[in-house]
């Protein structure tokens, strides 16, 4: 479970903000439906969050971030073999201010594991790294390093004797204790490698673990089709059908375009030159009475959204089984709202193993207190230097907020911030019309 993402100095992020999971005790709506309570690490944890925000206020920033960090632990070790200290995964820092140039960029990231807290952090370059972890009440060091500089916990961290000698100045030291088999150090990744995140105007790269799962999970079969049902569709199946090939005589001579068709190419032969692909089944009718059902080609007559969700359906349902981390930018992107609400009711109402869903969305229609409690849903703002602000509706200070309140109209009429500003108008009519056509427009 997580329970705070901290990041600085990287994409729109100039000051350190936090991102937290959770719950505020002055909360007390939807208390046993839309929280986890935590006994052993003593904590109140929200199943699902939501993030709003303006174009370009940061909101796919922050997923970024945690994208970024994700990426960065599990390669940081790739990054050892290359030559001249190069790397393939660089943080971007915050560009529009001259202090951040010889800054660090920061990322911390605090979960929950194997019911055990941890605290884990770095900055990059990796100038400082951090681990923790909570035994009992104590929250415990395990290593910390400064530069090159780095001490550990003889007793809680034995599996990191002797390495700091093996680690680079930019690779991360837990990468390099986990390769040599550390106990704590993989729990770490393996935390990292088991976090979802998905663009939702992106997805459909998660089309094939989907179709995987409905040819070899029978259990997952049954549960697609509460999904289903709501689109209209009768049933769902996988049929073999020919993967596409290019001919050798018309690769591109661009390296990155011919290695990514030579991958295509040598895919297709490891499988026999088929796949499997989803097909469709809906209700036929003769006037009034069903006389069977015909197949849909997936790509070809569904529709963007039906193709989104299905090709969700494989990680939402691993996510909720397993109690693991969902983080999706645009999760509402092409989808119904009544839709968006039946995921996020998943979450609260058939969620026995602590999963949680992050989502970054547009779509006021999910801002009712019916669904959220004011302590799940989070602004991201620029101010006027470009920098990116975040906080949550409970703890938003310009403006009492009541768990009353209408969310939704409060939000559009500007009360939290975070919505567009679009100014004076007059100049783009300027720039659209004639005078003469302006004047018409106006009366």
């Amino acid at each position: 479970m997580l329970i705070e993402f901290t990041v600085g100095n990287h994409l729109s992020f100039k000051k350190p903000v936090t991102f937290s999971m959770v719950g505020a005790d002055s909360v007390k709506e939807h208390k046993d439906t839309h929280a986890f309570t935590d006994s052993t690490n003593k904590f109140n944890l929200l199943k699902v969050s939501a993030i709003y925000g303006a174009n370009g206020s940061g909101k796919s920033n922050l997923i970024a971030s945690i994208l970024f960090m994700k990426k960065f632990v599990l390669n940081s070790f790739r990054d050892a073999l290359l030559e001249k200290n190069e790397r393939r995964l660089e943080a971007t820092k915050f560009l529009l201010n001259v202090e951040t140039e010889s800054e660090a960029s920061l990322f911390e990231i605090i979960f929950i594991y194997q019911r055990r807290r941890y605290r884990y952090g770095f900055e990059i370059d990796v100038h400082n790294e951090w681990l923790f972890f909570v035994n009992t009440t104590k929250e415990t060091q395990l290593f910390v390093r400064e530069g090159q500089t780095i001490t550990f916990n003889n007793r809680s961290f034995k599996e990191g004797k002797g390495l700091h000698k093996k680690t680079r100045e930019n690779v991360l030291f837990l990468s390099v204790v986990a390769q040599f088999d550390g106990d704590k150090a993989n729990k770490v990744l393996d935390w990292f490698k088991d976090l979802k995140i998905i663009s939702g105007l992106n997805d459909r790269g998660y089309g094939d673990y989907t179709i995987r799962k409905i040819s070899d999970d029978k259990r997952f079969k049954a549960w697609i089709e509460t999904f289903i049902n709501f689109l209209e569709i009768d049933d769902i199946s996988t049929a073999k059908e020919p993967m596409p090939q290019v001919d050798e005589i018309n690769i591109p001579t661009d390296e990155d375009i011919r290695n990514f068709i030579n991958t295509l190419n040598a895919s297709r032969k490891k499988v026999g030159g088929l796949r499997d692909e989803i097909i469709t089944w809906h209700v036929k009718f003769d006037n009034e009475m069903v006389i069977g059902n015909v197949p849909f080609d997936f790509d070809k007559q569904e529709s963007e959204g039906t193709k989104k969700l299905i090709s969700l359906l494989g990680p939402l349902y691993d996510v909720l089984q397993k109690g693991l981390i969902l983080v999706v930018d645009e999760l509402d992107s092409r989808f119904h709202p009544l839709l968006t609400i039946k995921i996020i009711e998943f979450f609260y109402d058939h969620n026995p193993n602590f999963a949680q869903l992050i989502f970054a969305s547009h779509d006021t229609n999910l801002l009712k207190k019916e669904l959220f409690r004011r302590d799940q849903i989070w602004f991201a703002e620029k101010n006027s230097y470009g920098e990116t602000d975040l906080y949550s509706l409970i703890e938003y200070r310009e403006y009492q907020v009541r768990k009353e309140a209408s969310f939704s109209k409060d939000y559009l009429a500007g009360k939290y911030g975070a919505i567009p500003f679009f100014g004076d108008m007059n100049n783009i009519l300027d720039l659209t019309y004639d005078e003469k056509e302006k004047t018409s427009v106006k009366t």
